[in-house]
Formats: C-alpha cells, sequence, structure tokens
C-alpha cells in the first residue's frame, strides 16, 4: 500500500513547527544577549506561519482568492527576505544591505498587484519557492564565510540544514517550471521535510548562541580584560610539561610603572599597558605564547629559536618599546621595559624552573638601570 500524506494535515504540523521555531528562537534571543539577526529569523518563521496560514484557509474556501493569493505571496517572499537577514546577522555581525533585502519582496508584490499573477497557482508557487531558493543560498554563503573565523561545532549542522532546505526548494521549484510538479500529496511531502529542516535550524541557532556564550565564558577566564592579552592561567595551561629543546622564556617588566600612575594618573596608565600588548604582540609568531601576569609584569614564551634569536628577539621588543609614543593631556609618557631572558637546549626543565631563571635575569636588568635585556645563560 503506498503511504501518502494529507496536505491540511501536513500543512497544520507546518505551521505548528514554524511557531514552535519561533518561540524557540526568541527564547534564545532573550536569555543569550540578544546576539544579532535572531529577531529577524524569529520574525521570518511568524510571517511564513501566516502566510501558509492564509494559504490553508484559502485552499479551504474560507478567504476571498485575493486575499490569500496575494497575502500569501506577499508573507512568505519577505519573510525570506527576513530570514537571509537575520542569517548574516547572526552568522557574522555584518551590516545588512535592507535596501537589496526588501527590493526583490517589494517588486514581486508591486508586480503581483498590477498583473495579478498570484492567483495562478503554479506562478505563485514558481516565485515564492524562487524567493526561498535565493535566500537560503544566501544565507549558506554566509555561514560558509564564516566558518574559519567561528568554528564551532554547531554551525556545521546549521550550514548543511539551510542547504537542505534550499535543496529542497530548488527540486520543487524545478518541477513547477518543467510542469512536473504533481499533486497536493507532492507538495505534502515537501513540506514535510521542511518541517524537520526547521525544526533543525532553530534548535541549531540555540546550540550555536549556547557555544559563543562558553566561548566567552572561557575567554574571559583566560584573557586580561583590559589589554586583551593572556593571563596567567591561560599560559599555564597553554605551556607544555617540560619546554622543549631550543626553547626560551622572557620576563618583560614596564619600567617606573608606578611613577606613571601617580604623575599622569591610571587612565594614562591604562592607555601605557594597552599600547605596550599591542606593540608586543604585533611582533610575534603564531607559536609564541604571551601573558600578563601581574599589574606591569609580562611573560614570553619562544619555541624553536637558538639563544642568539632569542636575544634578538628581546632586543626588539625592548627598542620598539623604547620608540611608543603615548601621550596624556597633551603630555608624551616615556615608556620602557626591562626584560630577562632564559634560554634551554634540553627538555629538561619545566616552565616554572625556566621562567624563575628568567625572573633572576629580570631583576638583574632592573638593578643595572633597566631598559635593558639580560640573559640567564644557557641550560
Amino acid at each position: 500500500m503506498e503511504f501518502t500524506l494529507d496536505l491540511p494535515t501536513v500543512l497544520v504540523v507546518y505551521n505548528t513547527s514554524l511557531f514552535a521555531g519561533a518561540l524557540s528562537i526568541f527564547q534564545v534571543r532573550q536569555h543569550s544577549c540578544s546576539p544579532r539577526g535572531l529577531a529577524w529569523m524569529g520574525s521570518a518563521y511568524l510571517m511564513l506561519a501566516a502566510g501558509s496560514g492564509l494559504a490553508w484557509r484559502g485552499e479551504v474556501a474560507a478567504l476571498p482568492t485575493w486575499l490569500w493569493t496575494h497575502g500569501s505571496l506577499m508573507l512568505g517572499t519577505f519573510a525570506y527576505a527576513l530570514f537571509w537577514a537575520g542569517l548574516r546577522e547572526f552568522s557574522g555581525r555584518r551590516k545588512v544591505p535592507w535596501g537589496r533585502v526588501l527590493l526583490l519582496p517589494a517588486i514581486c508584490t508591486v508586480v503581483g498587484a498590477v498583473t495579478d499573477f498570484p492567483s495562478h497557482n503554479l506562478a505563485r508557487a514558481g516565485v515564492f519557492h524562487a524567493s526561498a531558493v535565493l535566500a537560503l543560498a544566501l544565507g549558506y554563503r554566509e555561514l560558509r564565510l564564516d566558518r574559519r573565523s567561528e568554528p564551532l561545532p554547531s554551525r556545521g549542522p546549521l550550514t548543511l540544514l539551510v542547504a537542505l532546505s534550499g535543496g529542497i526548494y530548488l527540486v520543487r521549484l524545478v518541477h513547477i517550471m518543467t510542469g512536473t510538479a504533481g499533486g497536493a500529496s507532492s507538495f505534502a511531502w515537501a513540506f514535510y521535510v521542511q518541517i524537520f529542516c526547521h525544526f533543525g535550524i532553530a534548535l541549531m541557532a540555540a546550540t550555536l548562541s549556547n557555544e559563543r556564550a562558553q566561548q566567552r565564558l572561557a575567554q574571559a577566564a583566560h584573557t586580561d580584560p583590559m589589554t586583551g592579552a593572556g593571563n596567567r592561567r591561560w599560559l599555564a595551561s597553554h605551556l607544555p610539561a617540560y619546554l622543549p629543546a631550543r626553547s626560551a622564556v622572557l620576563q618583560l617588566d614596564l619600567d617606573h610603572f608606578k611613577r606613571i600612575n601617580d604623575a599622569h594618573g591610571h587612565a594614562a596608565g591604562d592607555a601605557v599597558l594597552t599600547e605596550f600588548v599591542r606593540c608586543i604582540q604585533g611582533q610575534l609568531r603564531s607559536t609564541d605564547l604571551f601573558a600578563r601576569t601581574g599589574g606591569e609584569e609580562f611573560a614570553l614564551y619562544l619555541p624553536e629559536v637558538t639563544q642568539a634569536e632569542a636575544w634578538a628577539v628581546a632586543e626588539r621588543l625592548r627598542s620598539s618599546v623604547e620608540s611608543l609614543k603615548v601621550v596624556a593631556e597633551g603630555t608624551a609618557i616615556p615608556i620602557t621595559v626591562s626584560i630577562g631572558m632564559a634560554w634551554t637546549a634540553s627538555a629538561a626543565y619545566t616552565p616554572q624552573e625556566c621562567f624563575k631563571r628568567a625572573d633572576h635575569a629580570l631583576y638583574e636588568a632592573k638593578r643595572e638601570g633597566r631598559n635593558q635585556v639580560r640573559d640567564a645563560g644557557q641550560s
């Protein structure tokens, strides 16, 4: 016996899935620091439900033909335009070009009012499916563009669900254009699969928002909030138990930092710290580890360097800091840094042992007049 789906029943379930998806999206938005884009996605779900409801009421002759045909198409095209805008913001927080977003549905509405093409079922269905395919394709592109900058686990399934939803509409659009659309049962199957896509997209959006919140918490726990550098906990979690051979550690201490705070105020001191961190981070490799370990104290780990290379890096950093220009209330603030360095030729030493040696070298640099590098020697 062939299994068929009843279109009115499927439409009821379809509308229910849209309302449930919208509610879950708005709930996530309320409890996830109002992530951008979710309001548009939830609104799109509600508009799709309203358009589907109009179409269903029209099919049972409960509404005037002009009302449900024109109304359902207008709601559907605007809904998918909003859905793309929501995905764009939610994916990468980029500005939405609202003029372009609303242009196509506005044109469809005006042309429909002039030509009355929405009264023809296949023409109305074709335009709706085409707008859905375009919006979902653009949404898929947005999610793909941001996958490297935000490689969170839920982004992949969300991208696939958007692609699946767009693919279903594309298949139906081809059938409509070729005159092989089939009957109500065929449309019912398409709506049936879309139900799972809507639920899945809402679920993945909620999961991705949760993953972002967890990432922010982890980042806050391991990042110095003022300078953006890693903190002591972050550095400890990234250092190996024993430093590999040909590694160097540096202890850096801004000279006379208390005098800067006393003479120019804490706001100026904060600016000095921020510029100092930006200066150092701009000269490091991706494999180097740099962290703020105290008020004006910083630590740097350099893997895969010779002793001469580590010394050259330390001197370059010292010279760059000396050249920094920080101005507070019209007054230039001189900045210098003292650096202690320890290099190891073997993998027999813990980070704590090496940083202790670098710390002794740092105190020697400060004792000898500051604004210089001192090497603890090879170990």
